[in-house]
């Protein structure tokens, strides 16, 4: 796994990335555009071909992309295939201590 600047995956580029890594097949831009909620196939191109130039994911012989290889991202976790905010590890985490005291008090 390697890191890639915080600015690099952001916003639709990091939900196109999460796709591709989620799907775990080749995917072309339309199913991406589906998937990713994006506005056109024309964006969900766009966005697999910055993908591409990061050397994050590879095009096919047939037009269609695979994950070359999956990154860490800085403020997030991958739990088997999904993202997940580290926000949320964090709550959990503590809630979970929260509800232990409870039930010990």
């Amino acid at each position: 796994m390697t890191n890639v600047d915080r600015e690099d995956l952001e916003g639709n580029t990091l939900s196109v990335y999460a796709f591709v890594v989620k799907a775990g097949k080749p995917v072309g831009p339309r199913e991406v555009m589906r998937g990713a909620s994006l506005s056109s196939p024309s964006t969900a191109h766009r966005q697999l071909e910055k993908l591409e130039s990061l050397g994050l994911i590879e095009k096919t012989v047939y037009g269609t992309y695979v994950v070359k290889e999956k990154t860490s991202i800085s403020g997030h976790v991958w739990v088997g295939k999904n993202l997940v905010p580290r926000l949320i590890c964090y709550a959990l985490f503590f809630f979970g201590i929260l509800i232990a005291e409870i039930a010990i008090w």
